[in-house]
């Protein structure tokens, strides 16, 4: 279980980690094949459900997140172009107003969040990779454990890196085997935690189950990237499915679209 420490780095590293956990596009081999059911941890109530949406784009994938009752709370679009672990990407919290966006180009990384009514940026920063750890961005990580599968379950620890607007750098993960925490038979469990020992102490790891024979995530157990609209993280057990998503849950015909917006001093359109 998860555990936040009353400091803004701690909390602010376990929004770090919640991002780099959910399925990627290839894991589905398509989009819109994926349904994940987020319990809360220690009550087990159905707090939402994550859809993964297809939206014609065969680089790019939407996730749409829904309360029990089927309400709106975020969404988030992921774009593949620059790479199967690295996709860029832009989530809108409806609850909070906020707008998170992370796009890699040309080996430099940029984080930018912003207020969705207020054009001026609340916090940005871009950094340049070194070239001596992958870089991983959100859903990429998926891809990630799939490519390492062998060594990883052989016992090997695998390091990355992964964009921390915060600190304006990129913050050193790992990923190792670990026992399930959840009755499982057949699930092959991982530990994703901070590389730093020292920080480690602020937070707890996050939990990930994989069905060994698709090598697929069935399971994500800790922080949620997703609030409970008084600035709240939600610390859930999520359940994927690979299913055909409903053509309603995607329907996002009383939204417009998700996009990324072009970064000051850009003439990107």
């Amino acid at each position: 279980m998860i555990t936040v420490r009353k400091t803004n780095i701690g909390w602010r590293l376990l929004l770090l980690l919640a991002l780099a956990a959910t399925p990627s596009v290839y894991a589905a081999e398509s989009a819109g094949r994926v349904v994940g059911e987020a319990y809360d941890l220690k009550s087990d109530e159905l707090l939402y459900r994550e859809f993964y949406c297809a939206n014609g784009n065969p680089d790019e994938m939407e996730v749409i997140y829904r309360n029990e009752a089927g309400g709106l709370m975020a969404r988030k679009l992921l774009d593949y172009g620059s790479g199967a672990t690295t996709p860029s990407f832009v989530q809108q919290n409806l609850y909070s107003s906020e707008i998170i966006e992370v796009e890699l180009q040309a080996g430099k990384v940029s984080m930018t969040v912003l207020d969705a009514s207020n054009s001026e940026p609340k916090k940005t920063s871009s950094t340049q990779t070194d070239g001596k750890l992958p870089v991983v961005i959100d859903a990429g990580f998926d891809e990630f454990v799939r490519k390492h599968w062998d060594s990883l379950v052989a016992g090997e620890k695998k390091r990355f890196l992964f964009p921390f607007a915060e600190r304006d750098s990129l913050v050193e993960l790992r990923i190792k085997p670990a026992g399930c925490n959840y009755p499982t038979e057949t699930d092959q469990c991982f530990k994703l935690e901070l590389s730093n020992w020292f920080v480690r102490l602020l937070v707890n790891p996050i939990e990930l189950g994989y069905d060994p024979e698709l090598r697929r995530l069935t399971r994500y157990r800790g922080l949620s990237n997703i609030g409970d609209g008084k600035g709240n993280g939600l610390v859930v057990d999520i359940r994927y499915d690979y299913q055909d998503v409903p053509t309603q849950a995607c329907n996002m015909s009383d939204q417009g679209r998700v996009g990324f917006s072009a970064p000051a001093g850009s003439d990107k359109s």
